[in-house]
């Protein structure tokens, strides 16, 4: 039996993130991203720049115009300046000193801080203020009531704000970060506030909201989902509660034609979190994720988690065609394979193209200069003759990402104890062959972990295709079918 190396000790888990998440604001007066988030394996970006609120437009709140200056001028703004200045007297004193949440202080969070967020004269600082929001309203406050009485009103305020078609998207949106950012009452980091998990989950499953609005609760509800698996018990029981309908109602949405990039980390992440909500899939669920796995419209990865969210839950009860899921698991793991595949295909093409010749994998030399048309990127001049040397062809992030989506197809098909998978519901010669496929899974993704070359996507590829045997040779255009080298133990992605 084969065994996966630490990285892929846990099929589903995940690997680290290819770039991290960039700030919804600070991106100056004119423009705001939504988020930069990344899906696991596949780096997705579900921003676009969007239009901030128009030059001219007026935010009405409580202060916004006293001593205001134009967005560009991000050190006087007076409002906030003012903000800042009344919390420690008005706000924070009293609940630092052990007071009850008065009426003055729900007011000083509804009509003086929160509308902060929609001041367009924060726009240059509005991440700075939003973290400052928690800062000045939540952290210190001594007593546990009150404690959660500011969070509350922290929580309903930036709902109302991101719920809001009025305001600004860029303030809706970190409304909503913000929510995702509260945390326990003794501030460390890593630590959430666990009510907010029901203001999170309404946002991110209402499919009426602007999508960039629903992608920033979702990374709070994932932060929340973390939490709750890691600490289990009473905080994972109120985190099924809260979360589970908006789980379920995004995994079940039909994918948006307008921004199908965001319905795809919708999707992912609600499916990413499905199993710490849901342990046996009834027969409804598991047909739904049936089909987003077989669904060749959606992206690898939201089919690749629907595969691991079915061999998690799936059970007899589930009621699916279980020898045609097994099918189905296969055939998803060629797709992946494929993917891999074509890369190597067209950069091999580009390389004749560039006058690089057939022959010659990873190692092989090809003539030229850096930066012709085609050259794959990261290459080095030689110490003589002008001549480059060619690296792997297929990039090593792409072929950890296979490795990592093979080991999770292993678990969705059946995993090593033979207890979980889609195969687990099946018996005789049936399951037979779908252990052997899961155990090819298993061993294909080891040996991409650790030797990270061509040849093995072209390997794993003949053995799991059917009747592929014969393909195992070289890509088209390989006739030399020089084997590739490993990575360099200079590579900036982890080396050997």
């Amino acid at each position: 039996m084969f065994r996966p190396s630490r990285l892929f000790a846990r099929a589903g888990a995940t690997p680290r993130p290819l770039i991290r998440r960039r700030s919804a604001a600070g991106l100056g007066p004119r423009w705001a991203a939504a988020v930069v988030l990344c899906a696991t394996g596949t780096v997705v970006v579900t921003e676009g720049l969007v239009p901030a609120q128009e030059q001219g437009e007026e935010t009405a709140q409580d202060g916004a115009d006293e001593g205001a200056k134009p967005a560009g001028d991000a050190t006087r703004n007076a409002a906030w300046t003012k903000v800042e200045q009344d919390a420690e007297k008005s706000y924070r004193e009293p609940l630092k000193a052990g007071g009850g949440f008065s009426p003055a202080a729900q007011d000083f969070i509804a009509k003086k801080a929160m509308p902060q967020l929609a001041n367009d004269a924060n726009r240059p600082i509005l991440d700075r203020v939003r973290r400052k929001m928690r800062e000045i309203l939540i952290v210190g406050i001594t007593e546990d009531r009150a404690f959660d009485d500011a969070s509350e009103a922290v929580a309903e305020a930036a709902v109302t704000i991101a719920k809001n078609p009025e305001a600004s998207l860029a303030a809706r949106v970190n409304a909503m970060l913000l929510v995702g950012e509260l945390r326990a009452k003794d501030n460390k980091d890593g630590t959430v506030w666990p009510a907010a998990v029901n203001q999170l989950a309404a946002v991110a499953g209402d499919a009426t909201l602007d999508p960039s609005v629903r992608v920033a609760a979702m990374a709070g509800l994932v932060r929340h989902a973390d939490v709750a698996k890691r600490t289990g018990g009473e905080r994972q029981t109120e985190f099924t509660k809260g979360a589970r309908p908006a789980i379920l109602a995004i995994v079940a949405e039909k994918p948006s034609v307008e921004q199908p990039v965001v319905s795809d980390w919708l999707a992912s992440r609600a499916l990413s979190i499905l199993t710490t909500v849901v342990k046996s899939s009834p027969k409804e669920l598991a047909t739904t994720l049936v089909g987003v796995m077989n669904d060749k419209d959606r992206s690898l990865d939201v089919r690749v988690r629907a595969a691991a969210a079915l061999g998690a839950t799936v059970t007899t009860k589930s009621e699916i065609q279980a020898v045609e899921a097994t099918n189905g698991v296969t055939e998803l793991a060629v797709a992946v394979l494929e993917v891999d595949e074509g890369i190597l295909r067209d950069r091999r093409y580009e390389q004749q193209m560039s006058g690089g010749g057939t022959g010659g994998g990873a190692g092989g030399r090809m003539p030229g200069r850096p930066g012709m048309p085609g050259m794959p990127t990261g290459m080095q001049p030689g110490m003589g003759g002008g001549d480059v040397a060619v690296p792997q062809l297929v990039p090593d992030q792409s072929l950890r990402r296979t490795a990592w989506r093979l080991v999770t197809l292993a678990d969705a098909m059946l995993t090593e104890d033979g207890k979980a998978g889609v195969a687990a519901l099946v018996s005789g010669d049936d399951k037979a062959a779908s252990q052997a496929y899961a155990e090819l899974f298993r061993k294909y993704a080891v040996e991409l972990d650790e030797k990270r070359t061509d040849d093995v996507i072209l390997e794993a590829l003949a053995f799991i295709r059917s009747g592929g045997e014969e393909e195992a040779a070289t890509p088209a255009g390989d006739t030399e079918g020089t084997p590739a080298k490993p990575a360099d133990d200079n590579d900036p992605f982890g080396g050997k």
